[in-house]
C-alpha cells in the first residue's frame, strides 16, 4: 500500500480532488493533500462558503487562485483556467470533471446525493461519511461497479482499517475470531448536544480553530457513531454481531483478548467471525482483530513472541492499530485514482444501525437525526432488525412519531411516518429491492 512512488509520477499532472464537507476531518485532510506530491485539492464544497475559503487559506493556497462558483459551467471553466473552486453546491462539485470525490459531510442524506452524482459522472468516490455506507453502501458499490469506477471506504477512518487488519490476518492463514475498534469513552445514550463538547473537554484553541460540530460530537457520546462505523466494517467483511450482540468489554488489551474469544476457551463469544468493540482502560486501539491459529507449531511460536498478546498457549492472538488520522485518506485517493482499487468497500447488509428513543416520544413529535435529542443508534444483526421491522437509523431524520415510544425502546416502522420523498429513502428502497 506504499503509494508515494506512484503519486510522484503524477507531480506534473496531479490527481484532482473534490472534497465535500471541510469540517474537522475534511479540512485537516485538505491541508495534507496540498502537501502531498501527485494530488491536488481543486474543489472544496460546503454549505458555509467561508469554510471552503478558510480551508484553502490554511492550506497555503493564494487567494487569487480561488474562484467562487455555483454552477456546473462556472466550475468547469474555473478548473480549465487552473483555478481552485470554492462552492456551496456539493452535488455540482461531485459531478465536476475531477479524478476523485471525497465525501466528508457526515450527513447521510446529502452524502447519498453526492455519491450518486459523482458515480454518475464517472468519478471515483472515497466515502468518509460512513453513515451512507451503513445505509446504502451495497447499492452505491454496485452502481460504481456498473459505471466502471471505484467506490471506496476511507483509509483514514476506523472501518477501513478494521477491514485491512482482517485482510492482513487472513492472508497469513489466521482465522478471524472478532474484529472491531476501541471507543474513547463510556457512552451516554441519552446525551444532548450541550453535553457533548463539555464531555470531551475540548481546548478553547481547538474550538476556535476547528469549530467542531456539537451535534457530530454527540453521535460519539451517545454511541451512534461507533454503531455506524462497526456496521460499515461488518458489512464490508460480511460479518455480523455475536448471537448476544455487541459485548464491548471495558478492559485493557489483555482483557480484550481474554473476553473476545469463544466460550469453550474462556471467553464470551458464541460464534466467531463477528464484529465487536471495546471500551479501553488503557490506550485506545483504533482498530483490532482477534485471530486464531490452528497449527500447533505456529501457536507455540506466537506464544514466545514478546510483543504479541496471546492466550490459550498461543491459540488466540490480538493485533491492533493504535491510531487513525484524516490525512491517511490520501492512501484511498491514490489507490482509487491510480489503481482503481478500494481500501475496503461495503458489499452486503449483514448488520443494521437501528434507533432507540433517548426519551419518551409522543405522537406528533418530529424525530431529529443523529446527534439530536430524540434517538440514538444501536448495532443490530440485519436479519433480527428486519424481523422486528426496525427502521434504518438514517431514514428517521424528519420522521413523525405516530404512537408513543418509551425511552430506550427500538423504533419500528409502525411507530413513525417516514419522509418518503428523500433521495436517501428511495435509494434504500432500491437497495432492498435489488440486493
Amino acid at each position: 500500500m506504499n503509494v508515494l512512488s506512484d503519486l510522484e509520477t503524477r507531480i506534473d499532472d496531479p490527481l484532482s480532488v473534490a472534497l465535500i464537507g471541510p469540517g474537522v476531518y475534511g479540512s485537516h485532510l485538505a491541508y495534507q493533500i496540498e502537501e502531498t506530491p501527485g494530488v491536488k485539492p481543486t474543489i472544496l464544497a460546503d454549505l458555509e462558503l467561508e469554510k471552503t475559503t478558510e480551508t484553502y487559506r490554511k492550506a497555503g493556497v493564494p487567494e487569487e487562485e480561488i474562484s467562487v462558483e455555483e454552477t456546473a459551467t462556472g466550475i468547469q471553466d474555473a478548473l480549465a483556467a487552473g483555478q481552485r473552486v470554492a462552492t456551496t453546491d456539493g452535488a455540482e462539485a461531485a459531478g465536476a470533471p475531477v479524478d476523485v470525490v471525497i465525501e466528508t459531510t457526515g450527513d447521510a442524506a446529502a452524502a447519498a446525493v453526492h455519491a450518486w452524482e459523482a458515480i454518475a459522472a464517472d468519478n471515483d468516490v472515497v466515502m468518509v461519511s460512513v453513515e451512507v455506507d451503513a445505509t446504502i453502501g451495497p447499492l452505491l458499490a454496485r452502481f460504481a461497479e456498473h459505471r466502471g469506477v471505484t467506490y471506496s471506504m476511507a483509509y483514514g477512518d476506523e472501518p477501513a482499517q478494521v477491514v485491512e487488519l482482517c485482510d492482513w490476518a487472513r492472508a497469513q492463514g489466521f482465522d478471524i475470531v472478532a474484529a472491531g475498534q476501541g471507543t474513547e469513552l463510556t457512552f451516554k445514550p441519552h446525551a444532548t448536544q450541550e453535553d457533548s463538547l463539555q464531555r470531551y473537554d475540548l481546548p478553547d484553541s481547538f474550538i476556535e480553530n476547528s469549530k467542531p460540530n456539537a451535534r457530530m460530537y454527540n453521535t460519539f457520546l451517545d454511541g451512534t457513531k461507533v454503531a455506524v462505523e462497526l456496521c460499515a466494517a461488518a458489512n464490508a467483511l460480511g460479518y455480523s454481531t455475536d448471537s448476544d450482540g455487541i459485548h464491548m468489554p471495558k478492559t485493557d488489551k489483555d482483557g480484550l483478548l481474554k473476553t473476545l474469544r469463544p466460550t469453550e476457551d474462556g471467553g464470551v463469544l458464541n460464534r466467531t467471525g463477528v464484529i465487536d468493540s471495546v471500551t479501553p482502560t488503557d490506550k485506545n486501539p483504533s482498530a483490532f482483530v482477534v485471530t486464531a491459529a490452528t497449527n500447533e507449531a505456529t501457536q507455540d511460536y506466537l506464544s514466545q513472541r514478546y510483543n504479541i498478546n496471546t492466550v490459550n498457549s498461543g491459540k488466540y492472538q490480538l493485533f491492533h492499530r493504535p491510531y487513525h488520522l484524516p490525512q491517511e485518506t490520501i492512501v484511498s485517493v491514490a489507490m482509487a485514482g491510480l489503481h482503481d482499487r478500494p481500501t475496503g468497500v461495503v458489499t452486503e447488509q449483514t448488520t443494521e444501525v437501528v434507533a432507540a428513543a433517548k426519551r419518551d416520544l409522543e405522537p406528533g413529535e418530529t424525530i431529529v437525526g443523529g446527534g439530536g435529542d430524540t434517538i440514538y443508534g444501536r448495532l443490530q444483526d440485519a436479519t433480527v432488525a428486519a424481523e422486528a421491522d426496525l427502521v434504518p437509523f438514517e431514514l428517521l431524520a424528519g420522521a413523525e412519531v405516530t404512537q408513543s415510544v418509551n425511552t430506550d425502546q427500538p423504533i419500528s416502522a409502525s411507530d413513525v411516518s417516514l419522509d418518503t420523498e428523500t433521495p436517501l429513502y428511495h435509494l434504500r428502497q432500491l437497495q432492498d429491492a435489488l440486493i
